[in-house]
């Protein structure tokens, strides 16, 4: 009986991610931004999001509420402006800001000049406002938005290190494709704790 003839398995192509990400992400200006300053705001950002859950909740448990959200104020503020030098560095985190109505987190960027100052951002303290504390019942959703947003910012600086680490295309592809979903969700989260938090918002007409 003659041997039937073994047909040679297709050859399978590599993984190109590059596609899926264009399909994934609206088109950028900057698709896979790595300023190393990135890294710094983010965990600025990180530190100060941990911060505000914290005086939070110590205004609502201890006799002490008038200092705690003082403090938290500030916080507040510190957030709104490492989020709009963020947004300045990084078009993918300022456009997804935007598209969860968070334009007033982000600064449209700039060049800055030879001599380096500190450009018109900043929350003056004529500008301050008090801060109604939370709902007691809300306090475990901030928590869990609070470690949930830490981990984006987290997860968002490791990948872009290890976007600027990785020796082959197709891997730094993909890193910059993660890196660029977790903005969606620092986003998201943001605008999830800020419908809970009572934070003040800088004006629509401070975002350009």
């Amino acid at each position: 009986m003659p041997s039937k003839k073994r047909t040679k398995p297709a050859k399978t192509k590599p993984i190109d991610y590059i596609p899926s990400f264009k399909q994934a992400q609206p088109p950028r200006h900057t698709l896979c931004p790595d300023d190393p300053d990135l890294l710094r705001l983010r965990d600025a950002a990180k530190n100060e999001r941990e911060a505000i859950d914290l005086y939070l909740e110590a205004a609502l448990r201890t006799p002490m509420a008038d200092l705690f959200l003082d403090v938290a104020e500030d916080e507040m503020h510190h957030y709104v402006e490492l989020m709009r030098l963020i947004s300045s560095l990084d078009p993918v985190q300022a456009a997804v800001l935007k598209e969860e109505n968070l334009g007033t987190l982000t600064l449209a960027r700039v060049q800055p000049p030879d001599k380096w100052k500190a450009p018109p951002m900043w929350v003056s303290e004529a500008e301050d406002v008090a801060v109604t504390p939370p709902a007691e019942k809300d306090l475990p959703t901030i928590h869990y938005l609070t470690k949930s947003l830490a981990g984006e910012l987290e997860a968002t600086n490791k990948y872009q290190i290890y976007m600027a680490q990785a020796e082959h295309d197709e891997v730094r592809a993909l890193f910059c494709h993660i890196m660029n979903e977790e903005k969606e969700h620092i986003a998201e989260f943001t605008a999830a704790l800020y419908r809970l938090t009572n934070e003040p918002l800088p004006g629509e007409g401070e975002e350009d």
